[in-house]
């Protein structure tokens, strides 16, 4: 498989987590971190002038936790938080705060997931059911969630192995429009890299704003692929 050719050096960079910079695993607390990512993240803020950002659908904290915090901007919840706080200098606005699922959504979730063997993972703007374990209740699960958010502010997005009930009109495309309005991102190439369906979203926002996106494993075959394109990038830079 041919890799991407390394972009031109006034790049920005917005990268999925799960599925493109770490490797699936069965839950998403079972991850594990390559310990010269957070490293190869700092490298490339500090020469594409920060113009780097996670865009996964991981909440806020995990998503700083996992990485240990590099000085790069992050789009949590599939694109529904955005926060610039880590990035130096930077003076990127947070995006309006959507709405909030009710306490009673959130109860009968989780409830719906233990009766079901699902995995019940909660967010700040939202949740998700996980049946990687139980895939044939995938459907009946999506199903229990679109019935929750019929005609309400709320949306239910398909994910690997998972269904995630989140706020209409915002996804990882609004992220990146958002971030591409802003210093240090605006002005450059954007370019996204994903693995997910929800990934599309950022694609398509990319291409529209004269960039591209990537997708695993159409593009790259795996995250190692990945990490190996973002090494070069880093050479070239500090060339």
């Amino acid at each position: 498989m041919p890799i991407p050719p390394i972009p031109a050096l006034n790049a920005a960079l917005f990268l999925d987590l799960d599925g493109t910079l770490i490797e699936i695993a069965p839950r998403p607390d079972a991850v594990v971190v390559p310990p010269f990512l957070p490293g190869l993240l700092a490298r490339l803020a500090d020469r594409l002038g920060g113009a780097v950002a996670i865009v996964t659908g991981r909440g806020l904290e995990v998503a700083r936790d996992l990485t240990q915090s590099p000085p790069i901007a992050f789009a949590a919840e599939h694109g529904t938080i955005v926060d610039a706080s880590l990035l130096p200098g930077a003076v990127i606005p947070p995006m309006p705060p959507p709405p909030t699922p009710p306490q009673a959504w959130r109860e009968q979730a989780a409830a719906y997931a233990a009766a079901h063997g699902l995995l019940f993972e909660p967010k700040k703007y939202g949740f998700v059911l996980h049946f990687r374990a139980v895939p044939e209740r995938g459907p009946a699960a999506a199903a229990f969630l679109q019935a929750m958010a019929a005609g309400t502010a709320f949306q239910v997005m398909p994910a690997h192995a998972a269904a995630e009930l989140r706020p209409h009109g915002l996804d990882k495309g609004s992220a990146v429009r958002w971030l591409m309005r802003h210093a240090p991102f605006a002005g450059r190439q954007p370019i996204f890299i994903g693995d997910d369906v929800t990934d599309q979203f950022g694609i398509d926002a990319c291409a529209e704003l004269g960039g591209t996106g990537y997708r695993i494993p159409t593009d790259f075959p795996g995250p190692s692929a990945v990490h190996g394109w973002l090494e070069g990038l880093a050479g070239r830079l500090a060339a």
